[in-house]
């Protein structure tokens, strides 16, 4: 659909509409509904979410589903500009990109995600049993209790507002470790044939969808009936990677590597959860903290619960991360952690500063480029400018020689044609003098005759 064509049909996405945005040509990153690229607006770097055109194919949507997803499109757009919250991540405005049916979604960029600082896939690879870089727990329960602050933001709400699509890659963190949930609204926005396909192709086919989203509905109604629940599901899934730093199951296909055989194994829903369980163990175990009634265990066992109204509410998770988050600088598992192991534990916090500066520096570098990028834009736009002007100019005193040239060119012809019409009346009277001439001698040699 034309930009002039859908904002004229919905004059409302027209506030939202940003001037002045170009494609950088960096992609930030691909997930299953979109691409996220980078865009250079006036004065800032920002991202943009270009939705796939697929889910807008009119040879398998009808008519009717594509206009109801885009009129959700314009409503998504016009919920996210009244949300501000320090942990979510700020809607700036719609850009229409060539070829795409739909405008992207445009908000500010942060430094990396979740998943990619926890198990951050680098070109090359790095060699074997590379150690990884060591995150200390309260930094993790930050991180928790940032994500559920922004959730519960939009669950209290009125109407509340369910993310749906919540995962570590939907997590994003600036330069001071600040997490912002993204990606909201966007699950609502493809057409609900596509979103309903997307939620319930089964277990196992997304670890981050709780039991009631992959069993099968009985109506598009009760589809539909999706509450804050399955966010909190969700955040469970998100707080077992947190704190684990690895899926013991294959996000996409639900099968784990076995260590013994070395073969692709199925897991069952209760295994996949106890072997989530065994990482996280490990990870409090290696925090000296590992103990039955430790807040995050009861935290991610009440969230993965297969009832949807058995899971707490957003209020009791927060009330879990803020003494999770407590325990973690009062219980002094640092200090522990520092004696036991002080020569690891200093390197370990030299990486994650090493990574987080690396970070900053490769932003930087990319913002300083594209700054420099927009500077030689605009000096080449204004001699673009300039020369147009000239050229303006040039043509215009051209027209004006034209229009001189015009009219000598029709003053000449009027001073011909008055000297014309002289003529024939100079040739008009010598005509009459003569004929008079000849009737006097007529006369005359009549008179004689």
């Amino acid at each position: 659909m034309a930009a002039e064509g859908l904002l004229a049909e919905y004059p409302e996405l027209r506030p939202f509409v940003l001037p002045n945005v170009r494609l950088t040509g960096v992609r930030i990153g691909a997930g299953a509904y979109g691409s996220v690229e980078e865009v250079a607006v006036p004065g800032a770097i920002c991202a943009a979410k270009k939705i796939h055109d697929i889910f807008l194919d009119r040879s398998e949507i009808p008519a009717a589903e594509i206009r109801r997803a885009t009129a959700q499109f314009v409503r998504e757009c016009q919920l996210m500009s009244t949300l501000g919250h320090p942990n979510i991540v700020k809607f700036l405005g719609v850009a229409f990109f060539p070829g795409s049916r739909l405008p992207a979604l445009v908000m500010e960029r942060l430094l990396t995600s979740l998943h990619d600082l926890l198990d951050p896939e680098t070109d090359p690879p790095p060699p074997p049993n590379t150690p990884k870089p060591f995150f200390p727990l309260s930094l993790k329960c930050s991180i928790l209790h940032n994500v559920a602050c922004g959730l519960a933001y939009l669950h209290e709400r009125s109407p509340p507002v369910i993310h749906r699509d919540l995962s570590a890659r939907n997590v994003l963190l600036n330069s001071g470790m600040v997490a912002k949930i993204v990606d909201l609204g966007v699950a609502r926005i493809v057409p609900r044939m596509r979103t309903a396909a997307t939620m319930t192709k089964g277990p196992g086919a997304s670890v981050y969808m709780p039991p009631e989203a992959s069993a099968p509905a009985k109506s598009n109604a009760q589809k539909s009936k999706y509450d804050a629940s399955i966010d909190v599901f969700s955040l469970g899934v998100v707080s077992i990677f947190t704190i684990g730093e690895v899926f013991p199951c294959d996000p996409v296909t639900g099968t784990y590597l076995d260590e013994e055989t070395g073969l692709l194994v199925a897991r069952t829903e209760l295994q996949r959860r106890a072997e989530y369980m065994r990482h996280v163990n490990g990870q409090l175990r290696a925090c000296g903290q590992l103990r039955g009634d430790h807040p995050l265990i009861r935290l991610i066992q009440q969230c993965l619960h297969n009832g949807p109204h058995k899971r707490p509410s957003i209020r009791e998770v927060l009330r879990l991360l803020e003494e999770a988050r407590a325990g973690a600088r009062d219980s002094g598992w640092e200090e522990v952690q520092a004696a036991q192991t002080q020569p690891r534990n200093q390197s370990s916090e030299r990486d994650l500063q090493s990574r987080v500066q690396e970070l900053q520096q490769q932003l930087q570098q990319q913002l300083q480029s594209r700054n420099q990028e927009n500077a030689d834009l605009q000096s080449s736009n204004q001699e673009l400018h300039s020369r147009n002007q000239a050229k303006d100019r040039e043509l215009a005193e051209a027209r004006q020689q034209l229009r001189r040239k015009e009219e000598e060119l029709q003053s000449s012809e009027r001073e011909k044609q008055t000297v014309r019409q002289q003529l024939i009346s100079s040739q008009r009277r010598e005509t009459e003098l003569v004929q008079a001439k000849d009737r006097e001698l007529r006369e005359k040699s009549s008179q004689d005759d």
